[in-house]
């Protein structure tokens, strides 16, 4: 989206009178909500509203946001990884005490808790941030899935048909 470099003036905006549309609005916000809104309110935020989505204020608060979001994304993932690979550590402790131990070894519940928790381990490390891509600015990974189409008598009959 390209900010405009020009500042406007909505003076000429606010001084405008009303149109029908603003008011059906206002009474339609008043019907479903049971709210009365101020006319004059609803007419701006009408008219100003993309103004104010193209703003570079408004772009900078979404960037602050999208930024946030992926920090707190990060610390999870992080937290994770952490919380599994301890988990790891406590049930791989766990199987070498069974292996020293006179009562043959580990139990298969240790060793099946063991291999999930590895799985799970490795799973949380190949998702880490550093490999994952924002999704607004990257393309996909893979190619899109091709539409379908829908199957008629010829199609269907010249899929299951036989080769010669």
């Amino acid at each position: 989206m390209a900010a405009n470099k020009t500042a406007k003036d909505y003076t000429d905006r606010a001084a405008a009178e009303p149109t029908d549309l603003h008011r059906e609005f206002a009474a339609w916000i008043k019907e479903k909500t049971g709210v009365d809104v101020d006319l004059k309110s609803v007419q701006l935020a009408c008219t100003l509203r993309m103004d104010f989505q193209a703003s570079p204020e408004n772009q900078a608060s979404l960037a602050d946001r999208k930024a946030a979001a992926e920090a707190k994304r990060k610390k999870q993932a992080a937290e994770k990884k952490a919380r599994l690979e301890a988990q790891l550590a406590k049930l791989k402790a766990e199987l070498a005490k069974g292996d020293e131990s006179a009562e043959g070894g580990p139990t298969a519940a240790t060793k099946a808790a063991v291999k999930k928790t590895v799985t799970r381990a490795r799973k949380a490390a190949a998702s880490t941030p550093a490999e994952t891509t924002s999704k607004a600015t990257d393309k996909p990974a893979s190619t899109p899935a091709k539409a379908r189409t829908t199957r008629t008598r010829r199609t269907a009959a010249k899929a299951t048909a036989p080769k010669a």
